[in-house]
């Protein structure tokens, strides 16, 4: 058993890629790579913090873990997101991620990640 922190004291800003407004970044694996198919990682919005409009590159799930936001998906819609909230966004699909109070949330990434579906369920 390796024991490591995700706490915000470990958390950064990337260099790179989309900017952040607001948002740190506490990953769990090493980024996406031919050794590593997936990568997640914590994110954290302070009050006001945004990631600004970007596609996917990969499919990705955010699941909210504390606080709430709104996500707009490829139609632009703001909708609300909170605590206990996931979604899934797909490869290349353009997103935006805001939240006014502050938000943590797990994100993970990957070419051929997808969400559990409970096949006992009913239609």
């Amino acid at each position: 058993m390796e024991r490591f922190s995700f706490a915000p004291e470990v958390a950064f800003v990337p260099r790179g890629g989309v900017p952040l407004e607001g948002v740190t970044i506490a990953p769990l694996t090493p980024p996406i790579s031919e050794d590593s198919p997936f990568m997640a990682a914590i994110f954290r919005f302070a009050p006001g913090g945004r990631i600004p409009r970007h596609p996917g590159t990969f499919p990705q799930i955010i699941a909210v873990l504390d606080g709430s936001g709104e996500v707009s998906g490829a139609d632009g819609v703001g909708e609300p997101l909170a605590a206990g909230n996931a979604l899934l966004l797909s490869e290349g699909e353009e997103h935006e991620v805001t939240t006014a109070v502050g938000l943590t949330a797990l994100i993970i990434e990957g070419e051929h990640l997808d969400r559990f579906r409970d096949s006992r369920a009913a239609p």
